[in-house]
């Protein structure tokens, strides 16, 4: 079903594009979390440059797969050849599970994985076969802020 849009004129965009708002009912929160993991790129300055041309341009296929089995967000950070990953995803992703299922839902992203791999070499703190290291949580902002001020807290 379309309904006009008044900021269109006459033309008519379908219902499920305009926001639906929802009086005197809030949606529940949905859990997320939160991962950090490192891995290195091999110190080659062309190599280094393909891979960020790469993920300039992520492959559709690759996207769909990560938004599918729950990641919300990721963000990748370099700093010479050390990469830092920072992903947030639905509460019931297992990252055991999930992050390897991605890189399987289709051939795409089977050739994804093998073509980012030729850029990548483990972090040497990784433990033995792991390929990005996962990095344990030492601050919170958020946590640290509602346990010292409350969830609507203030300074001064």
């Amino acid at each position: 079903r379309a309904r006009k849009s008044p900021s269109r004129g006459l033309s008519e965009v379908p219902e499920m594009l305009i926001p639906q708002i929802h009086c005197g009912s809030h949606p529940q929160p949905t859990m997320v979390k939160s991962y950090a993991q490192t891995i290195c790129l091999k110190n080659d300055p062309r190599g280094i440059e393909e891979y960020k041309r790469h993920h300039a341009d992520c492959w559709p296929e690759v996207l769909g797969a990560l938004k599918a089995v729950g990641v919300l967000r990721m963000k990748i950070f370099l700093l010479e050849t050390r990469m830092l990953m920072y992903m947030e995803t639905e509460d019931s992703f297992d990252p055991e599970v999930d992050f390897p299922r991605h890189l399987e839902m289709s051939p795409r992203c089977v050739e994804w994985g093998k073509l980012m791999s030729t850029f990548q070499t483990p972090a040497p703190e990784a433990k033995a076969g792991e390929w990005w290291a996962y990095m344990e949580e030492v601050y919170d902002f958020e946590s640290q802020w509602d346990a010292k001020l409350g969830p609507r807290g203030s300074i001064g």
